[in-house]
């Protein structure tokens, strides 16, 4: 889920640019993730992450939607249809990845459950604590994405439906959005948490990437010697 640039006065041009490459880059990052999950027959986002994707685009793309150009509102149309494709990917081949029987047997319920949860949640907290354009509950997401994709890798040393492409890209998108956000912020004090999430996604974000390059690595030298990958799904 793409953060907005936090709006504490009036965007410059380079700002302006800044928000439409990280929006562009997240297209981007979720292109790639499908195409991946379409090669691998799974999903590339964790479950929780879809839920929230795809709630918080939802509000913020219809229910409160943030139109500054037709460029930016383009994007965001974007957005939500990939958050629908990787939702469709996730209950087309969600419950068989798993590797937890019971959630197994309630797969579907659950991941109805989650997305409606998600959905009600963000929609409290938007009017809970006043966020405006959805950037504070972006970021919290981005935080929450980030270190979930380091479990899912972790949990994928195939790196089945993930990608290093769509890992690149979701780095390098949030972190030109955040740059330019600390670019208008006016009290640092004020906006600590804000910077504290900035700097823990970017974190996570390359911790993720360096995993995905080394399992990489780990394939191509199993390859070689001919040595099996174990797999959530052979383990089913």
């Amino acid at each position: 889920m793409p953060p907005n640039l936090v709006l504490t006065h009036n965007p410059t041009q380079l700002l302006g640019l800044l928000n439409l490459i990280g929006d562009f880059l997240w297209v981007v990052a979720y292109v790639l993730s499908i195409r991946k999950g379409f090669q691998d027959r799974t999903y590339g986002f964790p479950m929780l992450c879809i839920a929230l994707n795809l709630s918080w685009e939802f509000i913020y793309a219809v229910i409160f939607p943030f139109r500054p150009s037709r460029v930016i509102e383009g994007l965001r149309c974007a957005w939500l249809v990939c958050d629908f494709v990787i939702a469709y990917q996730l209950f087309r081949y969600g419950r068989r990845w798993q590797t937890t029987p019971l959630i197994r047997r309630f797969f579907y319920p659950i991941a109805i459950a989650a997305i409606l949860s998600a959905f009600v949640g963000q929609l409290t907290f938007h009017y809970t604590f006043a966020d405006q354009w959805g950037a504070s509950d972006a970021y919290l997401i981005n935080l929450v994405m980030s270190m979930l994709f380091v479990w899912m890798c972790l949990h994928r040393p195939d790196e089945k439906g993930l990608s290093i492409g769509a890992a690149w890209a979701k780095m390098l998108g949030t972190g030109i959005l955040s740059v330019g956000s600390c670019l208008m912020i006016t009290d640092w004090l004020k906006s600590s948490f804000l910077v504290f999430l900035f700097a823990a996604i970017f974190v996570f974000d390359v911790i993720y990437i360096v995993l995905l390059h080394d399992n990489k690595r780990q394939l191509a030298v199993k390859a070689q010697k001919g040595t099996a990958v174990p797999s959530a799904l052979a383990a089913n």
